[in-house]
């Protein structure tokens, strides 16, 4: 179980999560708490919103919220 912040989509339920490899980020719809275990989490808030800015930059990704893991562990 992670413990942190992570960016997720509300809309679809999907989390951000890094591929099998590690070399790339992948959005992955939470059905179980596996996916979450992949979740790309950080412990500090400020460190997840600088994340989410320079994803936002580069447009890797769509409009992501940051909440916190535990509520998503308990959704599942």
């Amino acid at each position: 179980m992670q413990v942190g912040y992570v960016l997720y989509e509300p809309d679809t339920l999907k989390v951000l999560c890094l591929t099998k490899g590690k070399r790339a980020i992948e959005l992955l719809e939470i059905k179980d708490t596996e996916k979450l275990n992949r979740a790309l989490c950080l412990k500090d808030l400020t460190s997840i919103k600088d994340l989410n800015e320079r994803f936002k930059k580069s447009d890797l990704t769509k409009n992501l919220d940051i909440v916190n893991i535990a509520k998503l562990y308990k959704h599942c």
